[in-house]
């Protein structure tokens, strides 16, 4: 059976052209439901979608110890939804996403962008 968790990343930037962070306040953090618990295992996912315009998103997950490095992630809107590339590790226990700005002359801070999580039991 498969849980999804959705959100929607809100207006602002969190991060500036170079990556670096502007305020937490644009991100959003999503909890991973199934995370550590007792026997679990399955695979997750976090797909990312927009409409409207193009978006630039940053995303990173955490283990319960460590930050991952983050991903940077183009989510257009003539395209399908986007995701991280690759399974999260079983070991997440949230994710934290943030919109990035793609120029210093950026000012497209409220494109609609929503994120998926879905997690999957083996």
């Amino acid at each position: 059976m498969a849980d999804f968790q959705t959100g929607e990343i809100p207006p602002g930037f969190a991060f500036t052209e170079n990556g670096e962070l502007i305020h937490y306040k644009y991100g959003i953090v999503l909890a991973v439901p199934a995370a550590n618990q007792a026997g679990w295992s399955g695979d997750m996912w976090i797909s990312c979608a927009s409409a409207w315009a193009d978006a630039k998103i940053k995303v990173n997950w955490h283990d319960g110890t460590n930050w991952s490095a983050a991903v940077d992630l183009d989510v257009t809107h003539a395209g399908g939804r986007v995701h991280n590339g690759a399974k999260l590790p079983t070991s997440t226990q949230k994710i934290a996403i943030g919109r990035v700005k793609k120029s210093a002359s950026d000012t497209e801070d409220d494109i609609p962008v929503s994120c998926l999580l879905q997690v999957a039991e083996a």
